[in-house]
């Protein structure tokens, strides 16, 4: 349980290397990145904790779109849903490339780069109609932030402690507190942090050509990561 930069501190000092503070930042955010996909079967892996859900209100009568909020971090998506279809009936839109098959079929979606279209024969309801959306991001990369500049810190034993950066008092108010939380850490961090922490010392070993170190901090990693997939992955429903 910690912040990015707390994390980041704590294996300048355990490896002697301040050199190399920006590089074991840019290394952890790898590793958060890293988690979400297994290795051994090569699937992307989806966490609940990263499952977002929208629901849009359709400003075109036959072929609706929709730009994703931050596609650097987009994953997958997960289901569609247009509600206000068949009196009421949760009818789910199937995935598919554009092409002359979509004029088959009832309900759909596609991607375009960083757009999403929505349609079908039956399509979606129609102008003003709902279109509800499930779907997964990765975590967002974090900065490393010096001490004085952090909006808050973790400690296991007293908990969160706030600070005030600029004119803002991140310890005022409950919505401050998690805007702070947000900007330091993540639920990986919170509740992951030794593997990940294995994880960079993985790749901080090989920076350095430390190679017995590097692989057994690897091997014990690859071996802690599979908690991580057992215990948070969703479960996704088959279309």
């Amino acid at each position: 349980m910690t912040t990015f930069s707390q994390l980041v501190d704590e294996m300048v000092i355990e490896t002697r290397r301040p050199d190399l503070r920006n590089e074991i930042a840019t290394y952890l955010n790898q590793t958060i990145r890293e988690v979400h996909f297994e290795p051994s079967r090569g699937n992307a892996v989806f966490y609940a904790e990263n499952r977002k859900e929208a629901e849009i209100t359709a400003t075109s009568d036959s072929a609706q779109t929709w730009d994703l909020p931050d596609p650097t971090i987009f994953q997958g998506m997960e289901a569609v849903r247009f509600p206000d279809v068949n009196a009421g009936k949760l009818e789910y839109a199937v995935e598919r490339r554009p092409g002359p098959s979509l004029l088959t079929i009832p309900f759909f979606y596609y991607r375009a780069g960083s757009t999403f279209v929505f349609g079908g024969v039956v399509g979606y309801g129609g102008l003003n109609a709902r279109i509800q959306l499930s779907y997964f991001e990765f975590c967002k990369s974090l900065k490393y932030k010096l001490a004085g500049a952090r909006e808050a810190e973790y400690d296991v034993e007293n908990g969160w402690t706030y600070y005030t950066i600029g004119l803002t008092d991140y310890g005022s108010s409950d919505s401050l507190k998690l805007t702070a939380q947000e900007r330091v850490t993540n639920w990986l961090l919170m509740r992951w942090s030794d593997v990940l922490r294995e994880g960079l010392r993985a790749k901080i070993y090989k920076r350095v050509g430390d190679q017995l170190r590097g692989q057994t901090s690897y091997s014990l990693y690859s071996q802690l990561r599979q908690g991580i997939f057992t215990s948070e992955a969703a479960e996704i429903q088959g279309g």
